[in-house]
């Protein structure tokens, strides 16, 4: 996911995800890892997980640790793109992987 954030804010985001990610939520949607980055003011989360966890992430939105951890970001991050309507149109898309056993895969198309 790609937004928007204050670099002073990155500790605040990381204590919002501590707190997520001690509870079971992460593992019942499907993650196995969750990193977050900072470059400048944009703010990036990968979400690593062995199958596409968009439908489980929507279906957790009702769940009371899913509502407390985005009310506490909604303060500390802000939407990349105008047209921000919803979690998926915060969503970044590979379209390159590359990986040490030599596989090469390219999404990329004009």
């Amino acid at each position: 996911m790609v937004m928007r954030m204050d670099p002073a804010n990155a500790g605040r985001v990381a204590e919002a995800f501590t707190e997520h990610d001690r509870t079971t939520l992460p593992v019942e949607i499907g993650a196995h890892r969750r990193t977050l980055f900072q470059f400048h003011d944009l703010y990036l989360h990968l979400i690593e997980a062995d199958h596409d966890i968009m439908g489980r992430l929507y279906q957790a939105r009702s769940h009371p640790v899913f509502q407390e951890t985005n009310d506490r970001l909604s303060k500390l991050l802000a939407p990349y793109s105008p047209q921000w309507r919803e979690l998926k149109d915060s969503q970044a898309h590979t379209f390159y992987t590359w990986e040490a056993d030599g596989q090469t895969r390219s999404t990329y198309r004009d």
